[in-house]
């Protein structure tokens, strides 16, 4: 699960971090000092798991919380604070975790949260990985993973939610035929997407989130019906 740290206090950031080290299953993805600088992060990724204090200057934990409700990140709040708790739980936190946070304590609610994630995401979990060969070694990528390909005649690039790509020995066609038809659709004669990552269409553009791609014409009207009611 990809996680972050947003907390003012520099000693919790770094105790917090310490801490998700210990599990093979978590990636810190980054650690915050206020809730601004997090949305960012929010905006051009997703998150899995926040790590979040409530009492911060500017923007607190609570209002944070209800500004990324359509999110799917899940919230274990930190803090000094008994009195929030119900609040946290109002805005479907997972966990409260109350400062001086002890590992046994963090544990809990991690395996909390991971029980959680496995129950969301137990469809994807079941889906056949792909292995792709890039310069001589082999990846392996799971459907669910795929932001978008891009064609480059004989060769595509496969680009990932974690900000990677695979440049692979492929046409468009052959990676679409491997791809579970549900969940992808050609947008353009170089272009593949991922439905589930589509944030909004403007005109003939289309967009994951910060990433802007093309809509061919004769592809607009399939691509508008996810989006339309039937």
């Amino acid at each position: 699960m990809t996680c972050i740290v947003i907390d003012d206090e520099r000693i919790a950031r770094e105790g917090l971090s310490e801490f998700i080290k210990e599990f093979d299953f978590l990636e810190n993805r980054g650690s915050f000092s206020n809730a601004h600088q997090a949305m960012e992060k929010l905006k051009s990724e997703t998150i899995d798991l926040i790590f979040l204090d409530i009492q911060m200057p500017f923007l607190n934990g609570l209002e944070f919380a209800k500004m990324i409700t359509d999110k799917p990140s899940m919230i274990v709040f930190a803090t000094a604070y008994s009195e929030y708790a119900l609040k946290g739980y109002k805005v479907n936190a997972v966990d409260y975790l109350l400062k001086p946070i002890f590992f046994e304590d963090f544990k809990a609610s991690v395996f909390k949260a991971k029980k959680m994630y496995d129950l969301m995401f137990h469809q994807e979990n079941t889906v056949k990985p792909l292995f792709f060969k890039e310069n001589g070694v082999f990846f392996k990528v799971i459907p669910t993973q795929i932001l978008y390909v891009k064609s480059m005649q004989n060769y595509a690039e496969i680009h990932l939610e974690n900000h990677k790509r695979i440049i692979v020995h492929h046409t468009l066609k052959s990676i679409l035929d491997q791809l579970p038809q549900e969940d992808f659709l050609q947008i353009h004669k170089s272009y593949i997407v991922n439905t589930k990552y589509i944030t909004h269409i403007d005109g003939n553009t289309l967009y994951l989130n910060e990433i802007s791609l093309p809509i061919a014409r004769n592809r607009k009207e399939a691509i508008l019906g996810i989006f339309l009611p039937r």
